[in-house]
């Protein structure tokens, strides 16, 4: 008759125990760290020049960051809820109403004039603006990053 004994097998059994603790800590850590990477790169490279170059500042400022922690899933979404932004990312092609307005002018059928205040009343305008993605074309060039930083995330939390 043979006979075998574990030794340390407590240590094993808290060790497989911990170990989706340290999963979900390390991938929440890298997650929320591409996540700040991506939101960085859409402020500084897209929205500076690459795609769009930015006049007031509006839009880069409304680039927002959430990271999420749900039912096992940890995600992390870079977002604007800019309408201007949603239309430059997507492209628009309709009809637009413009409202009343009151306009400055110096000049009339070609010729100078005086400065006069006109009023310029409500009209329709056919709008056709290409898709300048800044979003998703920042997440597209990300992604190889994005692979790489959540594998040796796993690689890591498993490993220790």
């Amino acid at each position: 008759m043979i006979t075998a004994y574990i030794v340390g097998d407590q240590q094993v059994l808290e060790r497989l125990r911990a170990v989706p603790d340290a999963v979900n800590s390390g991938l929440l850590r890298a997650i929320t760290q591409l996540g700040i990477e991506l939101q960085r790169d859409v402020q500084q490279d897209k929205l500076s020049g690459q795609v769009l170059r930015s006049r007031t500042g509006a839009l880069k400022s409304s680039i927002d960051l959430r990271v999420d922690q749900n039912g096992g899933a940890i995600t992390a979404n870079v977002f604007t809820d800019s309408r201007y932004g949603g239309v430059q990312e997507y492209g628009f092609a309709g009809t637009v109403s413009v409202r009343a307005s009151l306009r400055r002018i110096t000049e009339a059928f070609g010729r100078p004039i005086g400065e006069k205040t006109i009023s310029v009343r409500a009209y329709d305008r056919r709008v056709d603006l290409p898709e300048r993605s800044f979003l998703r074309s920042a997440l597209e060039d990300m992604r190889p990053a994005i692979r790489d930083g959540v594998e040796a995330a796993l690689a890591e939390a498993v490993s220790q």
